[in-house]
């Protein structure tokens, strides 16, 4: 489950030998922590910051268990308020995909309306733990531009259990069965803002509160060690109304989202292990008043995502693993105007539709010469339709280990289908391509982790409208029309480049019952592409973002306080009373959350929380010399988790 405006996850514990999570309070210390066993791992040489658990993002202030707002305070990500969405190292929030148990998720944030943040769809407690590779992920994770978001489920659940809340904002609740070789897992969730609405009013009038109901299921199947069977399916229904700040009109939205994923691992006893998943994802929007009084606008989209890889260790020091996948995606729209401003001659009905796909192959050689190093040669490709392109995208990576401390450097290419709003008005745009170099070095060692990665990314074929008759385009003789105007047209000659700097310090072992975590990313990023006609920074990208998250418990009052503060340097915008293209820019951005959680029993967990408690009225960019703001400055939520039956541990949920 997760809460839209916020809210404490739901707990979803479980591992390959423990299942249930229990808090102990001691004289000089506070333990709140999901047990997970795991076997050591070696670090990737991609840009993996942090293993995030369930727990740390629920207690983590201000971010109220939502998966993508947590991650906002790693480096390298940038604050994007006014939708929720996940931005990394000067790439749009379409270039960072998400993938659960190694199969696509089409769309894994929930409905948005005006300046409102979206949330994670599915609840972050039926994960493991969470890793963000925010540059130079393995290619086995396709048509993610900038940065991939691998989350894997937990393997098995072997106790019963069961799990209630009540917030300011819904209710919600779920349960585990558990059999001798596999488990049920269902959750329900419902959220209605028409109280809290009434209580604290925002910048948005609505007519029809947000409401969302979302109900969830996992099955799992293990006969034995060396096979696993997963089946996850998540159906949610949002709806709302509102009247638009700038004309008053009536917005209304009312969004489908269905995914269904099924996964299969089968181990054998010469090392050799396969894996095979498919995945499908339908979603519907329809809006009323998108851009008129009474017009309506619909959105489509369907995916099927099939894969199934092998791999094989050699030798003590040689792996190999390789796998083939498809995307097959169907995207449809519709905007018609013939209400009441409008006369018969000027009413207006479009449909349109693609059919875009995605075939792909991957492999990846892993050598260790000697204990300290450790270097991956990979190398992926695809044809992709309707382009009828094929890419070619190679992947060098190399970590040296000097006892707690490892030194890394990647280079690759990675390629990602256009948006569907490009690829609907031009079918024959090419796939974008990012050629990314990191090098970077992290030590770990007591409980402190501090890392430090230093990038460059080379766009090409981005999406760019050009005039007809501009002899840079790359179908001169026969390209679509982009508009309604006869003078442009879009083709595949946008470009650009990302560069800059991320640190990265965690330390829990600093002072008793105190942790700290500290990122700064410095970003420099310019492109010419969509509707930008020279090399600029784009709207979304800022110069600096700084993030400190400090948690302090107290073991005497059972609670534990978390502070999150966040900065982020003015974002650009167009000023027409100064020469030059995105030549201005708005105030900074901050903004401090509070998190308490109180544990008055085994069996009770109360969490409370406040975004923004300064009240900074932060501007995310300007539209005709009035600035963009959320549709609030802050969110209160309070939430109380029980758990139900004999089981007394942090096990308030299903999963």
């Amino acid at each position: 489950m997760c809460f839209i405006p916020g809210g404490i996850a739901q707990n979803q514990n479980n591992s390959a030998k423990v299942d249930t999570v229990s808090i102990k309070f001691f004289t000089d210390s506070i333990g709140l922590e999901e047990v997970v066993v795991k076997t050591k791992k070696t670090p990737s040489a991609n840009s993996r910051w942090s293993d995030i658990s369930p727990v740390e993002l629920a207690t983590q202030g201000g971010a109220n268990g939502n998966l993508y707002k947590a991650l906002q305070t790693l480096p390298g990500t940038q604050v994007q308020g006014e939708s929720g969405k996940l931005l990394v190292r000067g790439g749009d929030s379409d270039e960072v995909q998400t993938y659960i148990d190694g199969m696509h998720v089409l769309n894994p944030y929930t409905a948005a309306g005006i300046n409102t943040p979206v949330r994670a769809r599915y609840s972050t407690f039926m994960f493991s733990g969470i890793n963000l590779a925010t540059g130079g992920a393995p290619l086995e994770y396709g048509d993610a531009l900038s940065a991939a978001l691998p989350l894997d489920t937990k393997d098995k659940s072997v106790i019963n259990k069961l799990g209630i809340n009540l917030s300011s904002v819904g209710l919600g609740g779920g349960g585990t069965k558990a059999f001798s070789k596999g488990s049920l897992s269902t959750n329900f969730d419902y959220q209605n803002l028409d109280i809290y609405d009434r209580l604290y009013p925002g910048r948005v009038e609505f007519e029809k509160p947000y409401r969302m109901a979302s109900g969830a299921a996992q099955f799992r199947y293990h006969p034995d060690e060396a096979n696993l069977f997963k089946l996850y399916v998540e159906y949610d229904r949002t709806d709302f109304s509102n009247y638009a700040m700038e004309d008053n009109r009536l917005f209304s939205l009312g969004e489908n989202n269905f995914y269904l994923n099924t996964t299969y691992t089968k181990r054998f006893s010469n090392d050799w292990s396969l894996f095979a998943g498919a995945a499908y994802s339908y979603y519907r929007q329809n809006v009323g008043g998108a851009v008129v009084a009474d017009d309506s606008w619909m959105e489509r989209q369907q995916e099927v995502h099939l894969k199934t890889k092998i791999s094989k260790r050699i030798s003590p020091v040689f792996r190999v693993e390789g796998g083939v996948e498809s995307f097959l995606r169907q995207y449809d729209n519709n905007y018609e105007n013939v209400g009441k401003a409008t006369t018969e001659s000027s009413s207006v009905n479009l449909t349109r539709s693609v059919h875009p796909a995605i075939y792909g192959g991957f492999v990846t050689s892993t050598f260790y010469p000697f204990q300290q190093l450790k270097t991956e040669l990979s190398l992926r490709t695809e044809y992709t339709r309707p382009s009828d392109h094929l890419n070619i995208s190679p992947r060098f990576a190399i970590n040296y280990y000097w006892d707690d401390l490892m030194l890394s450097a990647t280079l690759g290419r990675y390629t990602q289908l256009p948006q569907n709003e490009y690829l609907i008005q031009s079918s024959r745009l090419l796939p974008q391509v990012c050629d990314q170099y990191n090098i970077g070095g992290q030590y770990k060692s007591g409980g402190r982790f501090y890392k430090a990665e230093i990038y460059y990314k080379k766009y090409t074929h981005l999406p760019l409208i050009t005039p007809m008759d501009s002899e840079s385009s790359v179908y001169p003789d026969n390209v679509e029309s982009y508009s309604t105007e006869d003078s442009e047209s879009l083709a595949s000659t946008g470009y650009g480049y990302s560069k800059g700097v991320d640190l990265f310090f965690n330390d829990r072992s600093l002072l008793t019952n105190f942790e700290y975590q500290l990122s700064y990313t410095y970003n420099i990023s310019k492109r010419k592409y969509a509707g930008y006609t020279e090399l600029v920074t784009p709207q979304y990208a800022t110069r600096h973002n700084i993030a400190l998250v400090v948690k302090y418990s107290l073991p005497r009052l059972r609670s534990i306080i978390g502070l999150t503060d966040q900065f982020a340097s003015g974002r650009p915008y167009h000023n027409p009373n100064l020469p030059g293209v995105m030549n201005d820019e708005v105030k900074p951005y901050n903004s401090l959350d509070l998190g308490v959680t109180f544990l008055p029993s085994r069996k009770v967990i109360i969490h409370a929380s406040a975004t923004n408690i300064l009240c900074r009225k932060n501007e995310f960019g300007r539209t005709n010399d009035k600035p963009v703001l959320a549709s609030s400055d802050h969110f209160f939520y309070i939430g109380v988790f029980v758990t139900l039956g004999k089981k007394a541990a942090y096990d308030v949920s299903n999963f």
